[in-house]
């Protein structure tokens, strides 16, 4: 059965071409293209159930998320972190497939291609996430510590905002599920600043200088 959804998502492919982009943006000794721009708010409609928006904003928005992408991209590199195995990147198509379109791949490659995606789009997208998660427990994770006061603040908080019941029982069972969520959330904290620090170390020129207002960089000159 799985192999006969790989033929037909693989069937959506098409024939190797040469395709002429021009670099919007060089993040060091990486490029951000106008085509991963366009790329991407096409994949976060997708996501969404939305209209693309291709307005000077919305390409803006997309170049910031993609500067962030190649900086961690780079470290990964640099530091040599484990990438996603292409054979789990396909399972984790086949179970995006599963669980959003109960294992119809004709209706995915549908619906994909009123956005002018592909499922190689998908794919790839699933498994630049699944490494950005990678690198987020291998870099942030291990430094963080939470206190059994601030779990039990976040605990105490929720409780109150739900009107819920405060007694230790109830507060120990949640417990780790509590430190997760607050673990999660202190290495996102640390990411982002990871690459605010990394955004000012690093040379980024931007080549479409309309996209350099609400981003940071140089213009090209």
């Amino acid at each position: 059965m799985k192999t006969a959804l790989l033929a037909v998502l693989l069937s959506a492919l098409p024939a190797n071409a040469v395709v002429v982009d021009r670099v919007a943006i060089a993040v060091g000794n990486k490029v951000v293209t106008e085509s991963e721009i366009e790329l991407r708010i096409r994949l976060t409609a997708y996501q969404n159930s939305e209209i693309p928006d291709l307005s000077l904003a919305s390409r803006r928005q997309a170049a910031s998320r993609l500067i962030d992408q190649k900086l961690i991209e780079r470290e990964m590199e640099v530091g040599h972190y484990p990438n996603l195995p292409e054979v789990r990147a396909k399972e984790l198509l086949m179970e995006y497939l599963t669980q959003s379109y109960d294992g119809d791949a004709a209706a995915m490659v549908i619906e994909l291609t009123q956005y002018a995606l592909l499922p190689g789009d998908i794919q790839e997208d699933l498994a630049r996430q699944a490494d950005l998660l990678t690198f987020l427990n291998l870099r942030f994770r291990p430094a963080v510590q939470v206190s059994d006061q601030e779990a039990r603040k976040s605990f105490d908080e929720k409780a109150t905002a739900a009107g819920t019941a405060q007694d230790e029982q109830t507060y120990g069972s949640l417990r780790a599920s509590i430190e997760r969520q607050l673990t999660t959330e202190k290495a996102d904290k640390e990411l982002d600043i990871w690459l605010e620090d990394q955004e000012k170390r690093t040379r980024i020129v931007f080549v479409e200088k309309e996209l350099a207002a609400d981003t940071k960089g140089s213009p090209a000159p």
